[in-house]
């Protein structure tokens, strides 16, 4: 490992030796004011300034979290990590002309400009991806800089880029918790909040693992709401008559799970004066992240009493001979109903925990049994063979990774589609991915569609899943209700419809 090392480190004063042997007067002039302009990150937060007032919304967004990763990565690289290197700068050597720059007082692995610099893009860049093309030219001329200007080796260099790029990945969680904060205590006008402090909590069997459920119970009392009812989800058919009992004033109702258990409840009250919250206690939670309700239970619970009261669309599933049943995220027929099957086992849950759900993923991927389907929609019919069918109503899905269907939105009064005929693996992993990452490239096998109304037709019979639970067969037409569900929401969620 020793050699290893001493080679690598040969290699990298070889590799600076033959970049910084030429003097090139116009280029470390550029160099020298863009190196500086980057001194304790000025550079960044004057563009994170610029964008949070000129870029909205999204805007706001990117330039938090390009901010909060240059504060993670500069505490990670100015503090352990280069004190445990202690590497020293880069020699003055015969001949050389004096340093364009300051030489900094602390060791020189890894670069702390470079870091930073590659934290801020990258974080910027997952809010908002069109501001990578401007910002990553002056983030990698910056990190060129310190090289050119004899400040750095290489090396130092790389890693602080690779360290940089990885905080910026990895910086979610504080600016989750962060936004999650923020948007539990913004008060909303009082015209716009909920009129009753009583509640009635609709919870799932499995939200009481770890306690979480427990929690949410001493969340709600200690927050001047008052639980005047508790059901299990099994007894949802029980809320209509609880609503109508407590008068002309219905208490919000709390669900307290997944998204299961927020589509069943939001199928007991729409329709009613009765309004909904979230309590997110599911592994996805994908409904929650749509609407921007935190994550953590106390703070899901202090929005009940500060948040608004938002109207938004609800998907409607209506079979011959039978009450229309309600979805707020996606039904799903195919891969879904394969993955559900597995998933929910109670068993196949004790024994293999939070494993459960990326297990039923993989054999749902190795079966995807492909079915014959009849859709219309518009005025058109086609027939197809496929594996996958999916009809969605709110935008995010894939729980933590917090993947989006772009141009989407829980109240934009439409039905996106997304049909998925039998690929090859590789192909099925980039179908997924790749509108979820805005990557506009056309995937044989693979459509996308958006309609107000859908019927399907399967040649054999076959199940559909509701928000991720099996619920009967698929046959029926799919439509929208226009802000047909009132739910509380932050300040931070959109509703147009005010």
């Amino acid at each position: 490992m020793l050699r290893i090392l001493a080679a690598l480190d040969a290699w990298d004063r070889r590799l600076f030796n033959r970049l910084t042997r030429r003097e090139r007067g116009v280029v470390d002039a550029g160099l020298k004011r863009l190196s500086n302009s980057a001194n304790r990150s000025v550079l960044w937060f004057a563009i994170a300034a610029a964008i949070a007032i000129l870029g909205g919304r999204r805007g706001r967004r990117a330039a938090l979290r390009g901010v909060i990763s240059i504060a993670i990565t500069s505490t990670l690289v100015n503090l352990p990590l280069k004190y445990l290197a202690r590497r020293d700068r880069p020699p003055m050597r015969p001949g050389d002309r004096p340093l364009p720059v300051s030489l900094p007082g602390s060791f020189s692995f890894p670069s702390g400009h470079s870091a930073s610099a590659f934290a801020f893009a990258t974080g910027v860049a997952i809010e908002e991806p069109r501001l990578l093309a401007p910002i990553l030219p002056l983030a990698a001329g910056v990190a060129y800089s310190r090289v050119h200007l004899r400040v750095h080796y290489p090396l130092d260099v790389l890693a602080g880029v690779t360290i940089g790029a990885a905080m910026g990945l990895a910086s979610e969680p504080v600016v989750r918790v962060l936004r999650e904060w923020r948007d539990s205590i913004v008060p909303v006008p009082e015209a716009e909040r909920a009129k009753t402090n009583e509640v009635i909590l609709v919870a799932s069997p499995h939200a009481g693992q770890g306690g979480e459920l427990e929690r949410a119970r001493r969340a709600i009392n200690g927050s001047g709401l008052r639980i005047r009812a508790e059901l299990s989800i099994a007894d949802i058919a029980k809320l209509p008559d609880l609503l109508v009992r407590n008068g002309s004033s219905p208490p919000i109702v709390v669900a307290a799970g997944g998204d299961g258990t927020v589509g069943s409840v939001a199928n007991a009250v729409i329709g009613t004066p009765a309004m909904m919250a979230i309590v997110p206690l599911g592994t996805s939670n994908d409904f929650a992240r749509s609407l921007n309700i935190p994550l953590r239970v106390e703070n899901a619970v202090r929005l009940i009493s500060n948040g608004r009261v938002s109207r938004v669309d609800a998907g409607r599933l209506n079979r011959d001979g039978q009450a229309p049943r309600h979805f707020v995220h996606a039904a799903a027929a195919g891969l879904n109903v394969q993955f559900a099957k597995f998933a929910t086992r109670a068993d196949l849950r004790q024994r293999l925990g939070k494993l459960t759900y990326a297990i039923a993923a993989a054999v749902a991927l190795k079966e995807r049994p492909v079915f014959g389907v009849r859709v219309e929609y518009e005025g058109q019919a086609e027939r197809l063979e496929l594996v996958h069918l999916a009809v969605i109503n709110a935008p995010v899905f894939g729980g933590f990774l917090d993947l989006k269907v772009p141009g989407m939105a829980p109240n934009d009064g439409a039905l996106h589609v997304i049909m998925v005929e039998h690929l090859p693996m590789r192909r099925l992993l980039r179908s997924a991915f790749y509108p979820a990452l805005g990557v506009h490239r056309r995937i044989r096998g693979f459509r996308t569609m958006q309609v107000s109304r859908l019927t399907v037709s399967p040649t054999d019979p076959m199940d559909v899943t509701l928000d991720g639970e099996i619920a009967g067969g698929v046959s029926g037409t799919f439509d929208v209700v226009r802000g047909g569900l009132q739910v509380i929401t932050p300040a931070s969620f959109k509703d147009d419809r005010r």
